[in-house]
């Protein structure tokens, strides 16, 4: 072969293996790369949602549980703020009104903007709510669709058997006829007439569909809120069971009392009594609750646990008729006289704390006796959306350091 024809071989064979080099290595950088991206989706979709966040016995929340629940907070939180400002509108809007809402406003902000905060709050609540699904099974209760499905009916409103609702439309009446008889007076029947509008099946199917698409929009699927709407209806259920117990009456005591600034006046308002005198005249003289001074210091009937422990310890002590040595609680000093000690029945808010107090210590005792394992990793799955909107922050922070009220930004709900 001549040395022209060796030189073009050799030459034709290194472009070749140069060209092998390049598809090759292009081939590899494609592999790694797709490779990166089905790891990352399947990571993200496959592997990241079966992560455990919080267990006991058979019950688990998942990571994508656990992030929809998060999501669901925020949401709610967003709303919050949502109402805080309609209302602060609807109140006149004024700096006086803020002072009202701007604690409560703050708070929210921050944690909102603070999502480890929100997250540690559902972590809590989740944490609470495995425990009542593992008693739940071991009570025998049993929440099936059907109740699930009814529950969000009423939710929204729609009882079956076509409760209406407040809503109204107008019934079409007569157009009044003018005549020479009639001496410019309306006619009654001009006036429309108010019917109520049935809440139909279809119209709850509507709203509902609706309320999905919505949260939907933030991350949040219909089966998280059937797993709160389930939850709910164990909480209540176990509430039901573990305060069967509590009584619907209780003790009472009937108190007066006049409250002074310091022991030396306490000491003289105990030496008149003691002397005699009037305790209706001496309230009216020296007492500082202005709530009842007047009237004697008569703070009528209440049940244990009603007032702060010192005073309240004073006042179920005392025989019927009996005046108590000075007591000291954080308001002053207390002179109290019992004018009565009886087992009466308990206000419905009274023995609704009762019953709700009883759940808590049940539940605390449980949370302390099972100990659900917590993934010490549970902060990398804390999402941070829905976030609030860059205007309502704007706004509110323009409403703290303003002394007037700003214009509203655009979509920022207003009273009208």
């Amino acid at each position: 072969m001549p040395p022209q024809n060796k030189k073009f071989v050799a030459q034709k064979e290194r472009e070749d293996r140069q060209k092998r080099i390049i598809i090759i290595t292009t081939i590899s950088v494609l592999v790694i790369v797709l490779g990166l991206v089905a790891y990352g989706v399947i990571d993200r979709f496959v592997l990241t949602p079966k992560v455990t966040i919080i267990e006991l016995e058979d019950e688990k929340i998942t990571a994508d549980q656990f992030e929809e629940s998060v999501r669901w907070r925020r949401r709610n939180m967003i709303m919050d703020i949502d109402q805080m400002l309609q209302t602060f509108q609807q109140l006149g809007g004024t700096q006086e009104v803020f002072g009202y809402f701007e604690q409560q406003l703050m708070l929210t902000v921050t944690s909102l903007q603070q999502p480890l905060m929100v997250g540690q709050e559902v972590l809590n609540a989740l944490t609470q709510e495995i425990v009542l699904r593992v008693e739940a099974e071991k009570m025998g209760i049993v929440v099936d669709d059907a109740r699930i499905d009814q529950e969000i009916e009423e939710a929204f409103g729609y009882f079956v058997g076509g409760t209406p609702t407040p809503a109204v439309t107008l019934a079409p009446s007569s157009t009044p006829q003018s005549s020479d008889d009639q001496d410019d007076e309306p006619d009654p029947t001009a006036t429309p007439l108010l019917q109520p509008t049935e809440y139909t099946e279809e119209l709850f199917e509507n709203n509902y569909k609706e309320f999905l698409l919505s949260i939907k929009d933030v991350g949040v699927s219909e089966d998280s809120i059937r797993d709160i709407i389930e939850i709910s209806i164990i909480r209540a259920e176990i509430i039901e069971i573990v305060s069967a117990d509590v009584a619907e009456e209780s003790e009472h005591v009937w108190i007066r009392h006049i409250l002074v600034a310091d022991e030396d006046t306490a000491n003289e308002v105990v030496e008149k009594l003691a002397a005699g005198e009037d305790f209706v005249d001496l309230a009216a003289e020296y007492s500082l609750d202005t709530s009842n001074s007047e009237n004697g210091g008569d703070l009528d009937w209440f049940p244990r646990g009603a007032m702060v422990q010192p005073f309240d310890e004073a006042a179920f002590s005392l025989e019927v008729g009996e005046i108590s040595d000075p007591v000291q609680t954080d308001f002053g000093w207390h002179i109290l006289e019992s004018l009565g000690k009886d087992d009466l029945a308990l206000d419905p808010s009274a023995y609704q704390q009762l019953r709700n107090q009883a759940f808590t210590d049940w539940l605390t005792e449980k949370e302390s006796e099972y100990q659900p394992i917590i993934n010490d990793d549970w902060s990398k799955y804390v999402p941070s959306e829905p976030a609030l909107p860059q205007e309502y922050l704007a706004y509110i922070q323009s409403i703290s350091l303003e002394q007037q009220q700003p214009l509203l930004p655009p979509g920022v709900p207003t009273a009208e």
